[in-house]
């Protein structure tokens, strides 16, 4: 037993701590916050939540129409692959939390960090819920962006992990580690997406 916990704290000491260099990058990045821009990272982090998915899920049926007019069907698929990877993402992402069990920043640091008043009491840091839903919208817009379009979801996917981390919910690997865990379940789920595409409204042209 006492093998297995060794095990475990050398585990967490290197693969989630980095050694404590996510926590000194964290106190970086939590310096990178201008006096009086706290708005910027509560804007950030309220329009990058899963709160957005219905918003999502609209603009994916708008530009679904629009593809379907000009025989193109790329869309369909992208949502296919969002409204599938989305629970499930939210699935993992609980059950990820729940198992870690791992502190936020401002429970494990107290004053020594900044928090927002929006920020979350759970102690449940591990991954972010955020980064999550963003690798799952992210993941779901990739192949029908050019490079304008993935710059774009990317830069908007790293505004938002900043937030996070300079409000105080997050440290960087729960940023780094929910994105990925997002992406990953959008490629499970990525055979199926065709089938949930001929499915919805407007989407009798996928192949």
């Amino acid at each position: 037993m006492q093998a297995l916990d060794m095990a475990t704290q050398w585990m967490k000491h290197w693969f989630y701590d980095w050694g404590g260099a996510n926590v000194d990058l964290f106190l970086v990045i939590q310096r990178t916050l201008p006096d009086g821009w706290t708005w910027l990272p509560e804007f950030l982090s309220a329009v990058g939540s899963y709160w957005g998915a219905p918003a999502v899920v609209v603009l994916f049926l708008v530009l679904g129409y629009i593809s379907v007019q000009r025989a193109a069907i790329p869309s369909r698929v992208a949502l296919g692959r969002f409204v599938l990877g989305l629970p499930l993402s939210f699935a993992a992402a609980a059950l990820a939390k729940t198992l870690f069990a791992l502190p936020r920043p401002f429970v494990l640091l107290g004053d020594a960090v900044y928090r927002a008043a929006s920020a979350p009491d759970s102690r449940y840091t591990m991954p972010s819920g955020h980064a999550v839903y963003l690798g799952v919208l992210t993941a779901s817009l990739w192949p029908v962006l050019g490079r304008t379009g993935r710059i774009g979801v990317l830069l908007f996917a790293v505004a938002v992990g900043w937030s996070r981390i300079v409000l105080g919910a997050h440290f960087p690997v729960d940023v780094i580690a929910g994105f990925a865990l997002g992406w990953a379940c959008v490629a499970v789920v990525g055979p199926w997406a065709r089938r949930v595409a001929r499915s919805l409204p407007l989407a009798g042209a996928v192949r």
